[in-house]
């Protein structure tokens, strides 16, 4: 009699940049959208700041066990990826 016994352990890793966007730039691009558009909007349409960058951080990132949900604002179990922005400054953050 063969009997398969599997075992399944989640890694993840999780890279972290930090970039510099030019205040007057995004005040100028919440005027031209009249107000409708938001920091994770910009960051959206201005991935050629972060996207290389956040790319070659998890190239570095070390693995840790687990899934790393609830972890920084991490809160999507269901999702193979997570990606999120903090601003201290504008005391805003959130999903992308």
């Amino acid at each position: 009699m063969k009997v398969k016994i599997s075992q399944r352990y989640v890694y993840h890793k999780v890279g972290v940049i930090e970039i510099d966007i030019n205040k007057e730039d995004y005040e100028k691009y919440l005027i031209d959208n009249k107000g409708y558009h938001s920091l994770d909007d910009y960051l959206l349409e201005h991935e050629e700041l972060w996207s290389e960058k956040i790319d070659n951080a998890i190239d570095k990132a070390e693995f840790d066990f687990g899934s790393g949900c609830y972890k920084n604002g991490f809160n999507e179990e269901g999702n193979d990826e997570e990606l999120r922005y903090d601003c201290k400054e504008l005391i805003i953050g959130g999903h992308l």
